[in-house]
């Protein structure tokens, strides 16, 4: 009679320890680099926007990496050292093979349209170029470690100067380097952070680099189920047209856009040498097409 209770009390347990409703609540937890919470950014939104159309009970919780480097981000997070398990970021060959990543970019490519933030006294010189060897010449690139951009920049001849983000801001301010390169979609909000530190700084409205690239939400390896939820919430917001809602009145986005219309941009393309094979066969209707 002992012996059946003690059996039976165990088989309890062992179903309450392994039973989990179907309507649990699973928390998504993404990881961003610099200092703000998020609440402003647009992969943060998109975020939100795949786990409503995931079919899942999701919710998500934002975690600020402060200045933490990219590669010491990448390390910890491959690792399992991480309080978070989603990260986005510049997409790469290394990244594919050492995480699991959805093959939806976040801004449909804006983030190769690279836009600078310079002096305020460099922009007479800005306005007068007009060919790539001219730029090529003239720019000193500020660039952070573990920058998939970097790489680019310097394989299409560029001089670049590599530091961590806040130094960055930094050195072009005492004239370290003359130009601090940023995704189209970045430069005005993260601009804005510094207005106050580094007054002479500014947004220029004359040059852009363009390549094909494109921002990732990426999960750890093996985490299939956390992968198939983003993935399919993606692929659901873009099949109920909740994906271009947001991307199109979005206000960063928004403003990045008018950049465009608003300027009258010498525009200068460069190869992406270190595109992978997976990520030239995501197909052209995930890329934005700039007029």
């Amino acid at each position: 009679m002992i012996r059946l209770f003690v059996s039976l009390v165990c088989g309890f347990l062992v179903a309450v320890a392994v039973y989990q409703p179907a309507n649990a609540q699973r928390i998504v937890r993404l990881g961003i680099e610099h200092y703000d919470d998020g609440s402003e950014r647009y992969e943060v939104s998109l975020l939100k926007l795949a786990l409503e159309h995931s079919g899942e009970n999701a919710v998500l919780e934002v975690i600020s990496l402060g200045d933490t480097t990219q590669d010491r981000v990448l390390l910890e997070f491959e690792q399992g050292r991480s309080d978070y398990n989603v990260f986005y970021s510049g997409g790469s060959p290394d990244r594919e093979q050492r995480f699991e990543q959805i093959d939806i970019p976040l801004s449909r490519g804006l983030l190769g349209h690279r836009i600078f933030v310079t002096r305020k006294d460099q922009l007479d010189r800005l306005k007068h170029i007009k060919t790539l060897d001219e730029f090529r010449d003239f720019a000193v690139i500020g660039s952070g470690y573990g920058w998939p951009d970097t790489d680019i920049f310097r394989a299409a001849g560029f001089k670049v100067v590599t530091a961590e983000w806040l130094n960055i801001w930094k050195m072009l301010s005492l004239g370290r380097t003359n130009l601090f390169n940023l995704g189209l979609h970045e430069a005005h909000s993260e601009k804005e952070n510094f207005t106050e530190i580094y007054p002479n700084l500014t947004v220029d409205n004359n040059v852009m680099v363009k390549y094909r690239f494109g921002f990732f939400f990426y999960v750890r390896k093996g985490n299939h189920a956390l992968a198939d939820l983003i993935r399919r919430g993606l692929d659901n917001a873009y099949a109920s047209g909740a994906f271009m809602k947001l991307f199109e009145n979005h206000p960063r986005i928004q403003r990045a856009l008018r950049h465009v219309e608003d300027t009258d941009l010498t525009v200068f393309e460069i190869p992406n040498p270190f595109l992978s094979e997976r990520h030239k066969a995501i197909p052209d209707r995930y890329w934005h097409e700039l007029n």
